[in-house]
């Protein structure tokens, strides 16, 4: 045996080796327990903040979004009552500009009927009964 056999095949057996390792390295980490599986359900309950009491509203409160509901709803009777004049403005000026004097209509003279055709396969196309969107179109039967 050559020496560059000798040193390919002990590559060869350092790479299979070197393979096993970082295997058996990646298995072992894998099947360490880490983490809150570990750990029993009960354990972080002290990192949690004490429970605390919602303020209640004070009557100072209450008569505060009182008094903001009403200035809501005076405000939309505002908007409501501005628009209705708007229309009505805008009704009020459709209403006074003069319209244009009607003229006569053009009379149009009546043409012929165009002829229509029933497409029924019986005149002079291809009868093949086969028409856009039905599959292949082409006559390779």
């Amino acid at each position: 045996m050559t020496r560059s056999v000798i040193l390919w095949t002990l590559a060869a057996i350092a790479g299979v080796v070197l393979v096993a390792g970082v295997t058996y390295a990646a298995s072992g980490l894998s099947s360490q327990t880490i983490g809150l599986s570990s750990e029993p359900l009960s354990s972080g309950e002290e990192l949690a903040p004490a429970a605390t009491r919602s303020p209640d509203t004070t009557a100072a409160d209450r008569a505060a979004a009182r008094r903001r509901a009403v200035a809501r709803r005076r405000a939309a009777a505002r908007r409501a009552q501005a628009r209705a004049e708007r229309r009505k403005r805008a009704r009020e000026r459709a209403g006074a500009t003069p319209s244009a004097a009607p003229s006569a209509a053009p009379t149009v003279a009546p043409t012929a009927a165009p002829t229509v055709d029933d497409d029924s396969g019986s005149g002079s196309d291809d009868s093949s009964g086969r028409g856009r969107g039905r599959g292949r179109g082409g006559d390779d039967d």
